[in-house]
């Protein structure tokens, strides 16, 4: 079983704060069930090309899945974040990706299709 956390759109400071601890708790939940953890984030708020407060929450998320992983790195957490399209849903296959592959942990699988032909540090 796996667990799947996703941004949803946001326009305010407590919204963000809200979705921040949401992700938090579910992220708790699903370790403490030793489920692996797929981040669903916007991929234009990642790269900062949507509004400020998208790109601090998928940031922010960034910064919870990058937590997670350094802190249970030898406790056996799996947890990675998938970028995509804000009205597309996650395609299976890259969540089974996302959750399933043991070595694959504290990655960012960016599928968004904004960044093509840009460079993108």
């Amino acid at each position: 079983m796996r667990t799947v956390i996703r941004q949803r759109p946001c326009d305010s400071l407590d919204d963000i704060s809200h979705q921040l601890r949401e992700a938090f708790l579910a992220l708790r939940q699903a370790i403490e069930a030793e489920n692996p953890v797929v981040i669903v984030v916007s991929a234009p708020d990642l790269l900062g090309q949507d509004s400020l407060e998208g790109a601090a929450l998928a940031t922010g998320l960034v910064g919870l899945m990058r937590a997670a992983t350094f802190e249970g790195s030898g406790k056996g957490w799996r947890v990675n974040v998938l970028a995509i399209d804000p009205e597309a849903e996650p395609p299976a296959e890259m969540l089974d990706i996302a959750t399933q592959n043991g070595s694959l942990n504290g990655q960012i699988l960016n599928l968004g299709s904004g960044h093509f032909g840009k460079i993108v540090p």
